[in-house]
This record gives structure tokens, C-alpha cells and sequence, in this order.
């Protein structure tokens, strides 16, 4: 069964329980295909599901260890690129997934990959509010 990526919104509110978004880096959502490496050198593969200059979070059913360091193989071939980039696991959700964070949040290929997206963004809502005054 196909893994679903799930839309988690963050307010940068505090108080009352609302905890206050601590990250560096603004996070754009995407829908990538990702290789990585097992610990028993298997390649195994999930989605990205968002990124940043950061790190990103991949939907798999098999993610590795909290401080596992691990090659993450983008395919954003809709973008031009395959992207190698090395990581550090931070987080896991069993059977969800993992959050990774890049070795290196200037990677040239990473910012490439976030303006592109960016760029989408823009021409999405421009394409929707000219609709809507149509």
C-alpha cells in the first residue's frame, strides 16, 4: 500500500497549549520519490513529503534509527535534478516515517529544488486569483 503524506500545519502561536514553531527554515511541501540506504546496505525507498535547507521528512514504512546517518537519493526529475544529499535521523515515527536533517543546509542542489518550488507556488496563487476575477 501506497504511503500517504499527511499535511501537519504549524501556527506560530504560543500559549494555551500551541506550542511555537522552533524550525530555521520555512518548510515547502512536496511529493518526491527518496532512495536510502538500510543498515543491512538494502536500498529502500519512501516519499519526501516536505523540505527545507534543513532537512525533510520521508513517509516510509521501514525508517531508520534516531542518529542513524544516512545518503538520501531525491529523484526530482520534474525539476531537472537527482539529488544526493547526506543527513542525520532526528526524529521517527514507527511505521510513519523519519525527519532527517541535511549535513549540509547550503547544499546547492536543496536550493535549487526550494526556489523551483517556490516558483510554483507564486504561479499557482497568481493562476488562482486571476481565475477568481474572472
Amino acid at each position: 500500500m501506497r504511503a500517504m503524506c499527511r499535511t501537519i500545519l504549524s501556527y506560530p502561536l504560543e500559549g494555551a497549549g500551541v506550542r511555537k514553531d522552533k524550525r530555521k527554515y520555512s518548510r515547502r511541501l512536496l511529493r518526491i520519490e527518496v532512495r536510502y540506504e538500510g543498515i543491512n546496505g538494502e536500498v529502500l525507498k519512501g516519499t519526501a513529503c516536505n523540505i527545507s535547507r534543513g532537512g525533510l521528512y520521508i513517509e516510509t514504512g521501514h525508517p531508520l534509527e534516531k542518529g542513524s546517518q544516512l545518503r538520501v537519493t531525491l529523484d526530482a526529475h520534474d525539476f531537472g535534478k537527482v539529488i544526493d544529499v547526506s543527513g542525520r535521523v532526528v526524529r521517527v515515527e514507527q511505521g510513519r516515517g523519519m525527519a532527517v536533517e541535511f549535513d549540509d543546509q547550503n547544499h546547492s542542489g536543496i536550493i535549487h529544488l526550494i526556489s523551483a518550488l517556490r516558483r510554483l507556488e507564486k504561479a499557482s496563487l497568481l493562476a488562482l486569483s486571476r481565475s477568481a476575477l474572472e
